[in-house]
Parts: structure tokens; C-alpha cells; sequence
């Protein structure tokens, strides 16, 4: 475990877990914390949807293929499994890039198309640009948890831009299918190695995220 005061020996940390869980806000104040750059994988996300079409990346747009209102829990769970696979090789890309090329800097990216895989792999054949990359400790992950699904509820009033407009039905559809993704990624997350840390306390998060990894 990493002691809290000292500055941080990785070159990419992710912040990972489901929407609502307060990943942004945390992400944000350990970079601010450690002086590096921030980056939302949504960004990576958007800007590659609205590149593509559903005819030429259909894993990308999976949600949207359907009404949202046809979506149960489970689809939307399902479907955020399937756009962060399909995103991971960009992500990845990122990752390398910011290990391999001298003076990329540090990078923190937060977000819940991010994978527990990502920080798990040493060989990166599969990249492009890095297929001859090794690396160790130099990408790590935390994935954030909230187990309590009313919790989450409340969470995502207060945060989440616009999800206090929407019906009460389409508010505990969207946390029900936060949190089952939440806990998919836990579980992926335990099986790869990768620390799972539960939000709440808020007061203590972010020394509980450093001693983590």
C-alpha cells in the first residue's frame, strides 16, 4: 500500500465504478492533491459515438439502439458492459502512451467505461503503437463502490445533472442499473486484483483510496 503523504509512483491512475458514485468529485480532488493532469473517459466515449454510427461500431451505440424506456435494469447494466469493452482498446492507447513516451506526464482518468482488466495487464500486444510494451506497477486502478442502492438514489439527486427532472420510475430504473453495474465491476475488480473502495465515509475516501493501491 501506498503511503498516503508520499507522491504517487504510478504514471496512470484510474478511478473506475458506476455512475453516481462520486468518482468525479474524488478523481478530481487526487489530482488536485498530486498536481497531475485529469481526464473523464466519457470524453473518449462521446467523441468516438459521435464519430461513428451504429452501422459501423453497433457495441458502441448499444444503448441507444432501443427507446430508453424499453431499457429494464439488466439491459442497461448489459449494455454499459458492452460499450466499456468496446471502448477499452482507446483507453488502453491513452494508458500506454502516457507510459512509454518520456515527459507524457502523469494522468488521472476517471470514469465507468473504465475496466479492472486495464490495470491488470502487463503485455499490450494487442496495442497498435505499444504491442512491444511491458508494464508493472505503472498503471493502477481503484474502483469505486456504493453498496447501498437508496444511497446511490440520493447520491444521484444531488449530484447528477438533470437526474432530479426525470420520473420517480425512471430514476430507480437508471440506479438499479447502476448498481447492478456497480456490482459487476466489483466482482471483475476482485478478480483481477484490482482494489474495490467503498465511498462513504466521504471523509476519509481519498486516504482510503491511496493506502489502497
Amino acid at each position: 500500500m501506498t503511503d498516503v503523504g508520499a507522491q504517487p509512483d504510478w504514471q496512470v491512475l484510474l478511478i473506475g465504478g458506476s455512475a453516481g458514485v462520486g468518482k468525479s468529485r474524488a478523481a478530481k480532488m487526487l489530482a488536485q492533491r498530486f498536481g497531475v493532469s485529469l481526464m473523464m473517459a466519457d470524453d473518449v466515449r462521446l467523441a468516438l459515438q459521435q464519430m461513428t454510427t451504429p452501422t459501423s461500431h453497433p457495441e458502441m451505440h448499444v444503448l441507444s439502439a432501443r427507446p430508453s424506456e424499453q431499457l429494464t435494469p439488466e439491459d442497461i447494466r448489459d449494455g454499459l458492459i458492452r460499450i466499456a469493452n468496446a471502448l477499452s482498446p482507446a483507453l488502453e492507447m491513452i494508458c500506454a502512451h502516457h507510459v512509454a513516451v518520456a515527459g507524457a506526464g502523469k494522468l488521472i482518468i476517471e470514469g465507468d467505461t473504465l475496466l479492472p482488466r486495464m490495470a491488470a495487464e502487463r503485455q499490450h500486444s494487442q496495442l497498435k503503437y505499444f504491442a512491444d510494451l511491458t508494464t508493472h506497477d505503472e498503471i493502477r486502478a481503484v474502483f469505486l463502490t456504493e453498496p447501498d442502492e437508496k444511497a446511490l438514489l440520493e447520491q444521484m439527486r444531488e449530484f447528477s445533472i438533470g437526474f432530479s427532472a426525470l420520473k420517480a420510475v425512471d430514476q430507480e430504473r437508471i440506479v438499479r442499473a447502476s448498481w447492478l453495474y456497480g456490482q459487476w465491476l466489483a466482482q471483475e475488480a476482485d478478480a483481477y486484483g484490482v482494489p474495490v473502495v467503498p465511498v462513504r465515509p466521504w471523509d476519509t475516501l481519498i486516504e482510503r483510496v491511496i493506502g489502497s493501491y
